[in-house]
This record gives structure tokens, C-alpha cells and sequence, in this order.
């Protein structure tokens, strides 16, 4: 009887540690990303496009779907600040686990396009898709993960963009975060 009590301490023990690493683990992504976001260092396209590439493929790969990656070559001068960046990446972090928690698909597309006006992410997945050509508040409760489709929202609204949520033609899930390009104030080194 005292074998198995401890037998039964001991595995509850070792989950209990188990959930602690995974909560600090979890603590420690959080604060990573914040860090990226608030250094100013990063406020360049170029660094924003890596970050994205990074954490897709983080994702994905944990777990084991497919991520095609359609993003420019060249890089612009587009230099977006902090809250851009923070509020866009949390977004698109939501975007990538409601594709692995939610579409049981295999692959999952990131497309960015920009233009003279606007940034244009796309992250669409390959899965079950979701009922109606658009997603209505009922559904809303089904996309999970703290923000879910809501917060995908109102973080774009925060910076000016939107977020459309969407069947593919093939069948799967297109998210689409629509971001304007403000153009960069002048340094203040520089003559008026």
C-alpha cells in the first residue's frame, strides 16, 4: 500500500513539474516576443518578414504540417513600429494555431504582398474549412487559443487594418490581414 501511494505521488509529481515547464516555456516565448517587438532595432520589414518566417515554421513543424512560404525577395523601406509589429504577429501567431488546433489539414500557405498603400498577409490552410463563405459571430466561440477570431480583429483594428476570415476556394480557411503603409516621418537629423 505505501509502494503505490508513493508510486502515485511520484507521477503526480512528475506531471505537476511537467506543467510547469510547459508554463514557463510558454512564459518565455511570450516575453521573447514582446522583447522583439518593443526593440526598436526591428522596426524594418526586413526583420518583421524573418520574425513571420521564424515563428511559421516553429509552429508548423511542432506540429508536422507542411508551411509553404510565398513572401517578397526584396525587401522594402517600409519601417513598421512597434505596436504594427506586436499587434500584427499576435494576430498571426492566432492565425497559424487556429490553422493546427482547428482545420486537420496538412499545409498551410503564408503569402505577402505589399503595395504602395498596404501590407497584405494571407495565412490559408488546406483543411475542413469552416461552415458559411464567412465567418459569423455564432462560429466565433469554435476558434479558440485566448483571442481567437475576435482579437484577431480588434489587434488590426488597433492599427488601422482589418482581418477577413474565410473559405478558400479549395476548401480550406483564408485568413487575410490588411495593414497601410504610413510612410516613415522624417529623421529629425535630417533638413525639412
Amino acid at each position: 500500500s505505501s509502494a503505490r501511494s508513493n508510486l502515485d505521488d511520484r507521477a503526480r509529481v512528475e506531471q505537476g513539474l511537467a506543467q510547469i515547464r510547459d508554463a514557463a516555456r510558454s512564459v518565455t516565448r511570450a516575453v521573447d516576443e514582446i522583447v522583439w517587438a518593443v526593440n526598436p532595432r526591428h522596426d524594418t520589414f526586413e526583420s518583421l518578414l524573418s520574425y513571420l518566417e521564424k515563428l511559421a515554421q516553429n509552429l508548423l513543424e511542432s506540429a508536422q504540417m507542411r508551411c509553404r512560404l510565398d513572401l517578397p525577395l526584396e525587401t522594402n523601406n517600409w519601417r513598421p513600429n512597434s505596436e504594427v509589429r506586436h499587434n500584427l504577429v499576435l494576430a498571426y501567431k492566432e492565425a497559424l494555431n487556429n490553422a493546427v488546433r482547428h482545420s486537420r489539414g496538412q499545409c498551410v500557405t503564408i503569402s505577402l504582398a505589399m503595395d504602395a498603400d498596404e501590407c497584405r498577409l494571407v495565412v490559408a490552410d488546406d483543411g475542413r474549412g469552416i461552415e458559411g463563405s464567412e465567418v459569423r459571430p455564432a462560429e466565433e466561440g469554435r476558434v479558440s487559443s485566448g483571442n481567437g477570431i475576435p482579437g484577431m480583429r480588434r489587434r488590426l483594428a488597433r492599427i488601422g487594418g482589418t482581418c477577413v476570415i474565410r473559405n478558400d476556394s479549395d476548401g480550406g480557411t483564408e485568413v487575410v490581414f490588411r495593414v497601410p503603409i504610413r510612410p516613415a516621418a522624417p529623421s529629425r537629423d535630417q533638413d525639412p
